[in-house]
């Protein structure tokens, strides 16, 4: 049974996107799992099916609108007069356990003022005009950073430096960046990271930091030269729940990247490759791995789709 609080915290977090927005569920469900809105699941498979539920209320309340059908995913929005109620009751009545920072598609071309951010515990300016982010903004309770669709190029290597809780940072959808700063590393409680349609060339190894990472998503960075040997599946050995779901599309160099070393994730549930060309594989001991029926279900006994 879903209380009404948290119905009402996970309508509050659709608020962080823009008016007349369209907002994949499937992503917006994994967002609310790894940010502790659903009840502990410990997989997102088992929380994916409340969340679902906690749609179906929204949209049959007449709180949230049926976005349609793109590109194989279903999709909602959230009407205009319910969004502005919700951001002005966070703002008059929520100070202390919501609050929300939400300047997401008015045209900005600059960062805002960090001393703004400092009580922030949720901040969305996606969908701006942003090329830099030179600050050091000090944000002890930030768990939300959305960013996505700016036109960022620059991040300084002390912005992560003071927001150790954040938890879901959505970088996609920056065509000009290009790097991470080194300083993503002091990121220690990220669970979420989006780096989809980003012109990032290379994975820097202080990811190596992110141990609670969950869910992964590199779709799309069609500059992606390199990463890091055993990276991505040190996620998995530094903390045993850690990458729930990996995407890699469009990975046009993705010989740099070996599939044999996702073997020990032992909490991946999804995995999606398409149009990976040279995909590095020792072809003998793939074939091997995969006649192996005690092999397949020891090393991916997780992993529901691919």
């Amino acid at each position: 049974m879903v209380s009404t609080a948290t119905m009402k915290r996970c309508l509050l977090y659709c608020c962080l996107y823009p008016e007349d927005y369209c907002i994949p569920k499937k992503r917006l469900v994994e967002y609310w799992f790894c940010e502790g809105l659903l009840n502990e699941f410990d997989r997102i498979s088992k929380a994916q099916m409340q969340g679902d539920n906690i749609i179906c209320s929204l949209l049959n309340a007449c709180l949230l609108e049926n976005g349609g059908e793109m590109r194989g995913e279903d999709w909602v929005k959230t009407y205009d007069v319910i969004r502005d109620m919700a951001l002005w009751i966070t703002r008059e009545f929520e100070t202390t356990e919501n609050n929300f920072f939400v300047k997401a598609g008015p045209q900005l071309f600059e960062e805002p003022n960090v001393k703004t951010w400092k009580s922030v515990k949720r901040m969305s300016v996606m969908k701006n005009k942003i090329e830099v982010l030179k600050e050091t903004p000090k944000c002890p309770n930030l768990r939300t950073l959305f960013l996505r669709e700016n036109e960022l190029q620059v991040i300084s290597n002390g912005f992560f430096q003071f927001i150790p809780h954040l938890t879901v940072l959505d970088l996609s959808v920056n065509l000009r960046l290009r790097a991470l700063p080194e300083g993503i590393s002091q990121l220690v409680s990220l669970e979420c990271l989006d780096l989809s349609y980003t012109a990032t060339e290379e994975l820097p190894i202080e990811l190596k930091s992110l141990t609670r990472l969950k869910m992964l998503d590199l779709s799309y960075m069609n500059s992606l030269r390199k990463i890091p040997q055993h990276l991505i599946s040190s996620f998995s050995k530094l903390f045993r729940c850690c990458t729930q779901a990996l995407q890699l599309r469009d990975f046009s160099e993705s010989e740099v990247f070996n599939v044999l070393c996702l073997e020990n994730l032992e909490h991946l549930e999804t995995l999606c490759f398409n149009n990976c060309e040279n995909m590095e594989m020792k072809m003998e001991k793939l074939h091997a791995w995969v006649s192996s029926s005690f092999n397949y279900a020891s090393c991916f006994h997780t992993l529901n789709k691919v």
